[in-house]
């Protein structure tokens, strides 16, 4: 808080005299139609191609970093990516749950976080829109939406490559080129590749490790056949390979609740795997699983806007996606040999949209849209143990001969078929009353069925532990459900003044029930049910002092019925989904930009978050909770969840300044800060909880005034600040051994990036 105070301190001294500036007008389409983010009467955060560009933001999760109430927390592989807004969003690592954030890339929705992950290249804006959005978005919003818009080709020619290099040997290839190729046609060819090592040391091996390359290709085409038509096509391509991401043990001399028990080191040393690893928050790993990541992607879609007259807009939007994801497992993150685990997902998409936009500026205006979306999701997954799974189980030697350990080739599968169809209809109405009031109600029915075939089988021959204890095998066969919904919301907004607006929303949403792909200890339910979310909103956005100042602040509250929450398997195997009662969320968010002159500019935020479950009584008890109900679960009624941070903000300043021969130079600081947050609830023990910290950005630059070429060098949390993005319960701990039959405790952590420094040059051509 005292970096942001004196940062505020100081811009208050800044001159304002010189030359008056504008804030830059960041045009979105969340409401579908094109309108300035002061326009939209919801809780918006909106970020143009330009300012990720001014702030350094390579892809999503830096994204994060600097909008109040939204992240994007990853673990041991892509599939795994959470996307979060204001604390609620459901985890990846059940392949059968949906998010509760919607995410869409040129209008078609993304149904894995994983698929988002990745380079931002070429991009016009990326929408942070908050509450539910149902009434106007393909599917599965009831928390927010995620709304990521690429930029259209032109007619007039243009290019830019970008080259840079930084620490961990990273190098990075970026840019576009386009313009007219015809009088009715014009297109654009973006391309990206990032190459980096591992941010984390392997003890164990020597190897850096939790790696990333990628790269990809985006081709946009325009054809106008005719003054009423326009069409836009678009296909991507992309891979992302990955030796990643093994954990860090934390705290493992915790006395009640780290991993290095006597019993643990003991049996680890006669094994011949001793366990050295005693420091954590060291970007220092040590174990045998490094784990291999990769995904493909591909997309094609064919936007067709047709004038139908008088300025009314008939909308297609028809889409295809193919996402592969293949990973091996990073999983114990010790050096024991625990098992291998090749697993798959992938995810094939159709979807199409029909959409009747009315003219704007008329007294009543109204948009109506048809949706249909189909997607096949398999998920396969193959287990195999190894010698390091050196655990002895009580059972009783006549079942099972003493030592009582799983059998090295003990081997388990899953697979996981489900077809998803959903369709829906849906219908927006503005009526302007009066010059400066407006209100908007929205409908949207929708109607999901989904089908599975689930098996999770086991070879005969395995020991006793691996098929009664840890894997029993369960054929679930073929299911079925389907569901349909009605979602409404509702909003008006006052324009006190050209600059100044009020407005107030609310709104519910709906995300259809699932099915557990993962394998289930007894008395878990295969089946999960559908969650819904009703919020309210009310805020200003204003401009002030010739709108050299932007001021955005909104007051929400959210109840979320139903949630669906991912939790670890009580063997440390696995993640298992179902329905959490009810959670509440209460807050304020804010958004300030200041631009007093040509030379300066200021952006801030900041996000307060109150979050509890108001009604969950029958929870999976947190690590040392002593169950309140017969069957074993506890009461968490009145507990905060995880990844809630009371408190988060944000805050950047540039200075530009021209230094003559048509030459200017510029600098920049951003610092985000969040504060303490759970992310594996422990009773009675902090072992779980994340820390407050703040992370500082810094970037300097000199280029052409015209901006045809650029030079800048940028350093990124300057501090070297140490944290974990997330964490869980040791991974495979009921297989290793922590001394007798007891299997392994402890929790272990996936990092956030270390300090990375760099340098990177740009070139423009055309106009």
């Amino acid at each position: 808080m005292r970096v942001f105070l004196l940062l505020l301190a100081l811009i208050l001294t800044i001159s304002s005299a010189s030359v008056l500036a504008a804030i830059e007008e960041v045009v979105v389409t969340a409401q579908k139609r094109v309108e300035s983010v002061q326009d939209v009467p919801i809780s918006i955060t909106a970020l143009s191609g330009d300012d990720l560009a001014r702030r350094g933001l390579n892809d999503l999760q830096e994204v994060a970093r600097y909008v109040p109430n939204f992240d994007m927390p990853s673990s041991n592989n892509l599939r795994n990516v959470r996307v979060r807004i204001r604390g609620i969003g459901s985890s990846g690592t059940n392949p059968g749950i949906e998010s509760s954030v919607g995410t869409f890339l040129d209008g078609l929705y993304m149904p894995t976080g994983g698929m988002n992950f990745g380079e931002l290249a070429d991009i016009a804006s990326v929408e942070v829109l908050r509450g539910p959005q149902g009434t106007l978005y393909g599917r599965n919003t009831p928390i927010g939406a995620l709304n990521v818009t690429t930029r259209k080709p032109s007619d007039e020619f243009e290019s830019l490559i970008k080259l840079g290099v930084g620490e961990y040997d990273e190098t990075t290839v970026s840019g576009y080129v386009g313009g007219g190729l015809s009088d009715t046609t014009a297109g654009r060819l973006s391309f990206w590749y990032r190459d980096r090592e591992g941010y984390e040391t392997n003890a164990f091996t020597g190897d850096d490790v939790n790696d990333n390359e990628e790269w990809g290709l985006r081709g946009k085409l325009v054809f106008t056949p005719s003054d009423s038509v326009e069409i836009n096509t678009s296909l991507y391509y992309s891979e992302i390979e990955r030796r990643c991401c093994m954990a860090e043990q934390i705290q493992p001399n915790d006395p009640n609740w780290g991993i290095a028990t006597p019993g643990f080191l003991a049996t680890q040393a006669a094994a011949g795997y001793t366990f050295t690893n005693f420091d954590d928050s060291d970007h220092r790993v040590d174990g045998d699983d490094e784990g291999d990541d990769s995904s493909e992607s591909f997309g094609a879609s064919v936007q067709v806007d047709w004038d139908l007259g008088n300025e009314f807009l008939l909308t297609s939007i028809t889409g295809y996606q193919d996402w592969e994801n293949s990973v091996v497992i990073s999983a114990d993150s010790l050096k024991n040999p625990t098992i291998t685990a090749p697993q798959t997902q992938s995810n094939e998409v159709f979807s199409q949209e029909l959409r009747l936009t009315s003219p704007s500026g008329e007294s009543v205006e109204y948009l109506a849209g048809l949706y249909f979306y189909h997607q096949d999701t398999r998920f396969d997954s193959d287990l195999t143990v190894g010698p390091g799974s050196n655990r002895v189980f009580p059972f009783p030697a006549a079942l099972c001969p003493a030592p009582c350990t799983a059998g090295v080739g003990d081997f388990v599968s899953t697979d996981f078929e489900q077809e998803t169809q959903s369709i829906a209809g849906y219908a927006n109405l503005t009526w302007h009353l009066s010059d400066v009031w407006d209100v908007t109600g929205g409908l949207r029915w929708s109607r999901d069925e989904k089908d599975v075939d689930i098996a999770h089988t086991n070879l005969s021959t395995n020991s006793i532990p691996i098929n009664v204890a840890i894997f029993p095998p369960n054929i679930v066969g073929k299911r079925d459900r389907s569901e349909s919904k009605v979602t409404w919301s509702f909003n008006t907004r006052y324009n006190v003044t050209d600059d100044v607006m009020l407005f107030f929303t609310s709104s519910t949403g709906f995300k259809s029930g699932g099915f557990n792909s993962r394998r289930l200890p007894a008395g878990a339910e295969v089946e999960f049910e559908e969650e819904n979310s009703l919020t309210f909103e009310g805020g200003v956005k204003s401009m002030f002092f010739d709108r050299q100042l932007m001021l955005n602040l909104t007051l929400f509250q959210t109840t979320v019925e139903d949630f669906q929450e991912s939790t670890l398997a009580p063997t440390g195997t696995g993640f298992i989904v179902g329905n959490a009662g009810e959670q509440e969320v209460s807050g304020l968010e804010g958004d300030l930009t200041w631009a007093p002159n040509d030379n300066f500019l200021l952006n801030a935020s900041f996000a307060y978050l109150d979050s509890e479950y108001t009604d969950f009584d029958n929870a999976q008890c947190a690590a040392g909770q002593t169950p309140t109900n017969p069957n074993g679960t506890c009461d968490r009624t009145g507990e905060r969840p995880n990844f809630a941070p009371e408190y988060q903000y944000t805050i950047g300043a540039q200075w530009t300044q021209p230094i003559g021969d048509g030459l200017e130079w510029f600098t920049r600081a951003d610092y985000s800060w969040r504060d303490d947050q759970v992310l594996e609830r422990v009773a009675n023990s902090s072992i779980g909880e994340q820390a407050a910290y703040g992370l500082l950005d810094l970037r300097v630059g000199l280029g052409a005034v015209s901006g045809q070429w650029e030079v800048e060098a940028f350093a990124r949390n300057v501090t070297d600040e140490a944290y974990y993005a997330v964490a869980a319960a040791q991974p495979l701990g009921g297989l290793v051994s922590g001394g007798g039959p007891a299997g392994a405790r402890g929790f272990v952590g996936w990092y956030g990036p270390p300090s990375v420094w760099g340098v990177q040059f740009s070139w423009r051509g055309g106009n």
